[in-house]
């Protein structure tokens, strides 16, 4: 009778703990041909194991490796590298689990791979670079044209020599006092000088004059 009551017990609480298991499982590095383990936690199998585009997880899988009875499996990536998985695990009690993003990187063997599948990799990957191309022929115009803005708006160089000059002619140029055919005018030191013959012999007279009185 006791024994019994132990048997009982010991397949309630392991029904319990199944039932209360939260189904997990790895985000493993994978490498084109190189063999890899994936593993999850242990609830209630067969487990169906499969992957899917992290941009599409509810869509068509990518790799269907099925039911599994243990957890975990081994698996040799045969996709082309650079392509992004996502492992979805389902098990019988239709518990399901997620891995993270997982970026199959290139190997020194990629002889597992179709010939389709890497065909169709390095289409997307030219496409891609004529974009990133595209890209940066833009960023190299709008890069100049702002330089020869910037170029507009400080003048550099010649041209600022050539303006300085001009200020310089233009500061030095003589001015007169009244108009500038005026009686006085400013010499190039900033003295202000007679300027005509006339006015001289106006002031001679004028000085006999006042002597005369």
């Amino acid at each position: 009778m006791f024994t019994t009551l132990v048997t009982v017990t010991l397949f309630a609480v392991a029904a319990i703990n199944g039932a209360s298991a939260e189904l997990t499982i790895s985000t493993p590095a994978m490498t084109t041909c190189e063999p890899v383990e994936i593993t999850w936690s242990s609830t209630t199998g067969p487990y169906n194991l499969i992957m899917v585009s992290p941009d599409d997880p509810c869509g068509d899988a990518i790799v269907d490796l099925g039911d599994q009875d243990g957890t975990s499996v081994s698996y040799t990536p045969n996709v082309a590298p650079g392509t992004q998985l996502e492992l979805s695990l389902v098990d019988a009690n239709d518990e399901e689990a997620w891995s993270g993003t997982i970026t199959v990187a290139q190997g020194s063997d990629i002889s597992c791979v179709p010939v389709d599948a890497l065909a169709a990799a390095s289409s997307l990957l030219a496409s891609s670079s004529s974009v990133a191309d595209s890209s940066s022929s833009v960023a190299s115009s709008t890069s100049a044209s702002v330089a020869i803005t910037g170029t507009t708006l400080v003048v550099t160089g010649s041209a600022a020599t050539a303006s300085a000059s001009a200020s310089a002619s233009t500061s030095a140029s003589p001015v007169g006092a009244v108009g500038q055919d005026g009686p006085l005018e400013a010499s190039s030191n900033g003295a202000m000088t007679l300027a005509t013959a006339p006015i001289m012999v106006l002031s001679a007279v004028a000085g006999i004059l006042v002597l005369s009185l």
